[in-house]
């Protein structure tokens, strides 16, 4: 008998802008602090123990290979605690949360954090040891790769920029789109939504200077508006995005505690969500961020619903262009219209940021807060991950219903 998974709580950093606040921080550091703030805020430690942790990362640290023991250690965990780092991109912390979740639901473990962290003013580069000798030229960094054949590896900005052409989508919809991300956001903080799930970190600059606490989300722009986005010039002449439309390169951890709902009952703990089913689907590298529609899609037609029977989507904001494609995909499959008032309705990684790592886990504590503020039922999140991947999650609402 399998058992049932639950997700208890989840923090995660503020997301800092790429050479900002956070900027002294490795990504493992970003991890063991916000997986030390997350035992602390649950008390789980005192309460029982955490049997592994399973952390995400799409470009790792420059320190470690295995992130997920590094921040472990990091963190204070006993050296019993198995860690399991996963590097599947964007989407890299939903599949921690997802592995996590099968292996709970399998009786393995009783107890798993789940989640991932970047750090883009962090970021490095690898040198191969095998270049040809003797040829008088410098070391060079080894390209970073996302497909072995060269019409698949292009940039994220070309890719966007297919999609909008492939799926009709044009530059006004990506702009208002965006602008959507960023007032949704700003509304979001001004009511108060994020501040208990923001872990406060400290950071000191230089020997001499005050230690400062950084406690909120720094990518946010409120002052957007539609001319602003409107002036901004594509990065490719005929394409559709701009900066105003993309995602950031952020800064950041997020990190979710998971248990078997009997271990949390024992340990008298009220969970969020119920961990339903969550999978992962391969696409074509060339479109990777339609990704999310047909993982969204595989658990719809998997769990017998329809399109919105879902009350919150969360799906990481890559691109407008994306974000939208995927929408357009999702009604061409389903046949249904998306009811735009449950898709990011707090903003997305437009406005937030998107630090690679953390987003999954990100947009899980979104999608869980957002169902018990609504008093939904269930929450899907999901993201696109470079290479042609896209991954989901369906959760259900064990509050406020």
């Amino acid at each position: 008998m399998t058992r049932e998974v639950v997700i208890v709580d989840g923090v995660r950093t503020a997301f800092g802008r790429m050479g900002g606040a956070l900027r002294p921080y490795t990504p493992a550091q970003l991890a063991g602090m916000t997986i030390k703030g997350l035992c602390e805020k649950t008390g789980i430690l005192e309460k029982g123990a955490i049997d592994a942790v399973f952390a995400g990362s799409a470009s790792g640290d420059v320190n470690t290979h295995n992130l997920a023991r590094y921040a472990t250690l990091l963190a204070g965990l006993p050296y019993e605690t198995s860690s399991t780092f996963i590097e599947m991109q964007c989407g890299s912390s939903i599949a921690c949360i997802n592995n996590a979740a099968l292996q709970i639901q399998a009786g393995l473990i009783d107890t798993a954090v789940c989640g991932g962290a970047e750090s883009h003013s962090q970021t490095y580069y690898k040198y191969s040891t095998a270049v040809e000798p003797y040829k008088a030229i410098a070391p060079a960094a080894a390209p970073l790769r996302l497909a072995p054949d060269d019409a698949d590896d292009i940039s994220m900005i070309a890719i966007s920029d297919l999609m909008a052409e492939k799926w009709g989508v044009d530059r006004q919809s990506c702009d208002e789109f965006a602008l959507r991300s960023q007032e949704r956001a700003a509304a979001a903080v001004e009511k108060g939504y994020f501040k208990e799930e923001i872990l406060p970190i400290p950071v000191k600059y230089g020997r001499k200077g005050p230690e400062v606490t950084v406690d909120k989300d720094e990518h946010l722009r409120p002052q957007t508006t539609m001319q602003g986005l409107e002036q901004l010039k594509p990065v490719f002449a005929d394409g559709v995005t701009t900066a105003g439309n993309s995602s950031g390169r952020n800064d950041g951890a997020a990190f979710v505690l998971m248990m078997s709902r009997e271990k949390a009952e024992e340990l008298g703990y009220k969970p969020m969500a119920k961990w339903v089913v969550g999978l992962d689907v391969g696409v074509d590298p060339k479109i990777m961020g339609i990704g999310p529609a047909y993982s969204n899609c595989k658990i719809l037609n998997k769990m017998g619903l329809k399109m919105n029977d879902i009350d919150i989507y969360e799906c990481n904001e890559a691109f407008a262009a994306q974000n939208l494609s995927v929408i357009k995909e999702m009604e061409n499959m389903t046949g249904e219209t998306m009811n735009m008032e449950n898709w990011n309705p707090n903003g997305g990684a437009i406005a937030f940021g998107h630090p690679n790592g953390a987003s999954g886990a990100r947009v899980c504590i979104f999608a869980m807060k957002e169902l018990v503020r609504r008093g939904g039922r269930y929450g899907m999140f999901s993201s696109c991950c470079g290479g042609g991947l896209g991954v989901s999650t369906l959760i259900e609402n064990l509050q406020g219903r």
